[in-house]
Order: C-alpha cells, then structure tokens, then sequence
C-alpha cells in the first residue's frame, strides 16, 4: 500500500488532469465560436482536440500515480472536470474569447503593415520598372531602326549579287568584275 501522501499525490495530479482536460475544452469551445467552422474543420478540431486530450491524460496520468489505473483516477477526473466546468469555465471562455480577438486583430494589424510597408511599394516600383523599360525599348527601337534598315538593305543587295554570279557561272559566262 503505497503512504497517505502519494495517495493524495495522485488524486491531485488526476483532479488536475481534469481541470487541463476542462481548458482544453473550453479554448476547443472558444475557437469553435470564433471560427464557426464547416463539418470537415469541425470534424478536424475534434481530431487535434481528442490527440491533445489524451497527451495530457497520459502524462498526467505517468506523472502522477505512473501510469495505474484505478478507480479514483476516474473519480479525480471527473472531479477536476466538474470542478472546472461550474467554477471556472464562463471565465475562462470569457478570456479565451478575448485572447482570439486580440490575435486577429493583431494578424490584421501585421498584415495591413505587410501590405502598406512592403507589398504596395513593391508593386509600385516594379510598375515604374516596367514602364521605363517599356520606353527605353522603344526608344532603341526607333534609335536602331535607320542603321538596321541600312544593313539589311546592303545584305540583301550583296545576296542578289551572289546569285546572279553564281547564276552567269552556272551557265557558262563569266561574271562581270567589280571595278
């Protein structure tokens, strides 16, 4: 039989179990109302809440009497439980209401900050970019245009030269010489 203080050991880490099993509950509760979440995310947060739940049983459950199971461990639970469902709950969802304001509006806040900061004067700038690219462009454009066009037209001519020498010899006469 194990002495009188570790017995009062356990029941206070399994009433404590419970009472993290309530918070827990109440922060699932609290996001529920916040987000208000289809079927699937719903379905979703059940999943992490039940993951989460039994982690904190487990070591709660190790740390306080290693792991046994026993009748007063599901008395302590539903104690602390019961406990934090009538004393504590419309306070804590209360806070934890608060708590999921305050982050969005701090999300918001950050997200406004990105976009004035950083994404719109990038935006901006990359426009100008553009645009005096666009005019540089076209300004070599209109630049390169006569000397191109005078290149062309000398390589053009030089080709039809070619071809008729290469014709005139093909047939059997002489080209005639370029003075």
């Amino acid at each position: 039989m194990l002495r009188m203080e570790l017995q009062f050991y356990a029941l206070f880490m399994t009433i404590l179990s419970g009472v993290g099993l309530g918070l827990l509950f109440d922060l699932l509760r609290a996001v529920r109302r916040f987000v208000q979440p289809g079927p699937v995310l719903a379905a979703l947060g059940d999943l992490c809440f039940w993951g989460a739940a039994t982690a904190m049983l487990g070591a709660g459950l190790f740390l306080g009497n290693w792991g046994e199971y026993r009748f007063y461990v599901l008395v302590g639970l539903l104690t602390g439980l019961g406990l934090h469902l009538w004393l504590a709950s419309p306070i804590v969802l209360w806070l934890f209401d608060g708590l999921l304001r305050l982050l969005a509006w701090l999300l918001e806040l950050l997200w406004t900050l990105f976009l004035r900061l950083v994404w719109h004067p990038a935006v901006a700038i990359l426009r100008f970019a553009y645009r005096v690219a666009v005019q540089v462009t076209a300004w070599l454009g209109r630049r390169l245009r006569g000397p191109y066009r005078w290149m062309r037209l000398q390589y053009l001519l030089t080709k039809r030269r070619w071809r008729r020498a290469l014709r005139r010899w093909l047939q059997g006469r002489k080209p005639p010489r370029d003075s």
